[in-house]
């Protein structure tokens, strides 16, 4: 019998990328150390990812900060044939900006009211939260009383009335398949993440995102919020590079995860033959 070839991963980050309450840099550090036991692993900036191509077998896209602010580079990814991308680039959520959410809510998804016009909004609440449809990583984002909104510029923005809640709730999945979940108990320490013990009744209400979705190959994350009456409503559905908080994860959770994700690698490139 003979010796099964790695496959080799290209790890697509931004080592440089900085947020609010995340270091992007060592979650890529840690889950290319974890992958190189099924695969070989390469790490490269975004901007550099297209000399690599032609010696990688899959292309995993992680850490790269919003599609926003690379999108020359990201584009010369979606227009090579053949190539195998992980996220895929299919999905109908933050991929493409904020507007899954107004669209959500004109479905009638359980989503955080969502507006267009300030025509809409105004009389809904005595405060808002003002989102660039493009924004990501909280860039952008004003919080307006009611009279402020009536004389604000709106273009190119969603509008929603500030939600008086009681946590944040992350959920995230690999494929289809729910994985685990993290929340913020204090909801103004939002990055200070537990482990959250989510019912059925939880995963049936993120399931119904990802469902929704059309992201075939991915990591997704569901953030959600638990409201005073106790409705899960979500915030926003995850689908091009979603921060892990790996290093939060218990051992078990997180050998899951790698496990899970290994697998759909595996199957990605499957598909492509």
């Amino acid at each position: 019998m003979g010796i099964r070839m790695k496959k080799t991963v290209l790890l697509v980050t931004d080592f440089y990328y900085e947020a609010k309450g995340r270091e992007y840099f060592r979650e890529d550090l840690l889950l290319g150390g974890l992958l190189r036991k099924q695969f070989n692993v390469c790490t490269t900036h975004i901007d550099d990812a297209a000399k690599l191509l032609d010696v990688v077998d899959v292309v995993l896209l992680r850490n790269t900060g919003p599609q926003s602010s690379h999108k020359k580079a990201l584009a010369a990814l979606r227009s090579r044939r053949g190539l195998v991308l992980y996220n895929d680039l299919l999905g109908k959520g933050d991929i493409n900006g904020k507007g899954h959410l107004l669209e959500l809510f004109m479905m009638g998804f359980p989503v955080i009211p969502t507006y267009s016009s300030k025509n809409e909004a105004v009389g809904k609440s005595d405060r808002f939260l003002l989102k660039p449809l493009d924004g990501a990583d909280s860039c952008g984002v004003q919080v307006l009383s009611a009279h402020e909104l009536v004389a604000a510029d709106c273009q190119n923005m969603l509008i929603q009335p500030l939600v008086d809640f009681q946590y944040e709730v992350s959920f995230y999945f690999v494929g289809k398949e729910f994985q685990y979940a993290l929340y913020a108990p204090n909801p103004h320490k939002r990055w200070e993440l537990e482990t959250y013990p989510a019912t059925q009744e939880d995963i049936t209400f993120a399931k119904r995102f990802v469902a929704w979705n059309s992201c075939r190959h991915g990591i997704q994350r569901v953030d959600a919020c638990r409201t005073k009456d106790g409705q899960l409503l979500l915030m926003e559905l995850e689908d091009y590079n979603p921060f892990l908080s790996l290093e939060l994860l218990e051992e078990s959770t997180r050998q899951k995860l790698v496990e899970a994700l290994c697998s759909a690698l595996e199957e990605s490139l499957c598909c492509k033959q």
